[in-house]
């Protein structure tokens, strides 16, 4: 090839092939994708190729690959330049490792989101967006998951010939939304049904409706129930609604954009910290019995428990929530064996999270605390 010296084979699909290769003059290393010499013939491959080509050369983005040239071979082969991408697949990291915590998750998903809202905003729907055709590599000590292959990319509206394969679908079966399967128009709701599956592949370590023959599979992707990573591993069932969500079968009730999709899973992943408001704090040390009473009494007197151990625990409720008075006489029982502070402070309460001054007890009760029962005054 001119110019060009091809080093090694370094991925093969049923269209072409991709070489790690090297520009002459000079030591720039890049990856070639090459058609294969049986498809030199084929309108779709090379329509495909053509895609690809305008695609990547329109979007600039970091997570996006790079189009750095392209031309033909002797023998008729057209091939891409692409900058060559130094990184492991999503796919194979995640057969390594298995599911990914939802944290680390979210950092593979955003750039990816990201890129995606770039190509919608051009007008391109990758339409292919699977663990295979991320890498993630590294870029000046941090992640760059990068997207790849975009020779599925529909333009938006576009008129004119499409890619007419021979197959009744185009895309991986197990990573298409249902109006791919049947041949209907698609939009940017079309990659957010993929990213849903790429969150639960992630999350789980595998695909969302595998493990099926294919015809199965496609059916329980149309009609089936949607699948809930939390019943596959240990994580906030809370993650459940937005990947249903991005996975429901008609578009109209996706979210509309891959950016919803990400600020939804951030949402329910890193809650966001409440207001702080003035809260009445319970606080005591004891026996692990009547730690274990105190806590089931702060909660049935509508309290939150911020934290327990066997010899503690603290509970906190806004404000005007608590009746004192009951509160007082439910722990007189408790005072000879316990001791037991009663204050005021302040705190964000967020679902069963607790966050703020509360929690630092010394700041709002005696310390040492003596044994018995302390109420703050004014209270």
């Amino acid at each position: 090839m001119p110019g060009f010296r091809l080093d090694r084979l370094i991925g093969e699909g049923g269209f072409g092939q991709v070489w790690h290769a090297m520009r002459e003059p000079g030591v720039e290393v890049v990856a070639i994708k090459i058609l294969h010499l049986e498809l030199v013939r084929s309108i779709d491959a090379l329509t495909r190729f053509q895609r690809e080509l305008d695609a990547i050369e329109r979007l600039h983005h970091p997570n996006v690959v790079r189009a750095l040239g392209h031309g033909s071979l002797d023998d008729g082969r057209p091939y891409l330049v692409l900058e060559y991408v130094e990184g492991p697949s999503l796919r194979e990291v995640i057969h390594e490792r298995g599911a990914i915590a939802p944290a680390e998750m979210l950092t593979i998903l955003e750039p990816l989101c990201d890129a995606l809202t770039v190509a919608h905003v051009a007008g391109l729907v990758h339409r292919d967006v699977k663990a295979s055709n991320v890498i993630l590599a590294k870029q000046h000590g941090a992640l760059r998951p990068v997207l790849l292959d975009f020779g599925l990319v529909k333009l938006i509206d576009q008129v004119g010939p499409g890619l007419t394969s021979s197959r009744s679908m185009l895309g991986t079966p197990a990573a298409m939304a249902p109006e791919q399967m049947r041949g209907q128009p698609v939009d940017a709701r079309t990659d957010v049904y993929a990213l849903g599956l790429l969150a639960f592949h992630i999350l789980t370590g595998a695909p969302a409706f595998g493990g099926a023959p294919g015809v199965v599979q496609s059916y329980m992707q149309i009609h089936g129930a949607r699948p809930r990573p939390s019943s596959k591993v240990d994580i906030d069932p809370a993650i459940d609604e937005p990947i249903a969500r991005a996975l429901a079968p008609e578009p109209s009730a996706r979210f509309p954009t891959p950016r919803a999709l990400f600020e939804a899973l951030h949402a329910v992943i890193h809650p966001a910290a409440g207001t702080e408001i003035d809260v009445v704090a319970l606080y005591s040390e004891g026996p692990a019995d009547q730690i274990v009473q105190l806590t089931t009494l702060a909660s049935a007197a509508g309290m939150t428990i911020a934290l327990t151990a066997p010899d503690s625990v603290l509970a906190v409720a806004p404000l005007g929530v608590v009746d004192l008075g009951a509160l007082r006489t439910v722990l007189a029982p408790f005072v000879a064996a316990a001791r037991i502070a009663v204050g005021r402070s302040r705190a964000a309460i967020q679902g069963s999270v607790v966050d703020g001054p509360a929690l630092d007890v010394e700041a709002w009760a005696p310390y040492p605390l003596d044994p018995g029962l302390w109420i703050a005054e004014g209270l």
